[in-house]
């Protein structure tokens, strides 16, 4: 409605063009659409538009105490910058958490035997804690010193 007073306002109109779904591409079933939705949710929750803009490294090297060498996952102290594996390891624990959530509340309405009603919920009940305790694991491998620095009130000198 506003595009047409803003075009007859204006003197400029859209071209027509006559674009027609293509025969051989059907609607998507909801199964379809519903793991496109996940797969774009966990490819945004990774940190892809970060991996894309900086390009880091996929895991960092850390020299232990004997001067050996070994790769390490996640990148200690630098809350704004991430490694491609800690962005896609981190990612795919907020999916499984939030798979836990949509299996717990697809339990209330499935129809099968009590045997299949328990084991969903203790499927749901397994992610959904798994995963914000492995990110919470993460999280203070990231930043060991976490809930210390919260409540620090003056500058480390």
């Amino acid at each position: 409605m506003v595009l047409r007073h803003v075009f007859s306002a204006t003197s400029l109109h859209p071209p027509e063009l006559d674009i027609t779904w293509p025969s051989w591409l059907g609607v998507p079933s909801s199964n379809t659409m519903f793991i496109l939705s996940l797969i774009i949710y966990y490819i945004s929750v990774s940190g892809i538009t970060y991996d894309i803009i900086n390009s880091p490294p996929a895991f960092g090297v850390e020299n232990d105490g004997f001067g050996n060498s070994r790769p390490v996952a996640i990148l200690k102290w630098q809350l704004n910058q991430q490694y491609i594996v800690e962005g896609f390891t981190a990612g795919f624990m907020m999916l499984l958490t939030s798979s836990g959530l949509m299996i717990l509340d697809q339990s209330n309405y499935i129809t099968s035997t009590k045997m299949g009603k328990m084991l969903m919920i203790g499927l749901g009940i397994t992610f959904s804690l798994v995963g914000p305790f492995a990110t919470y694991t993460f999280f203070k491998i990231k930043w060991p010193s976490y809930l210390e620095d919260i409540f620090l009130t003056e500058s480390r000198g």
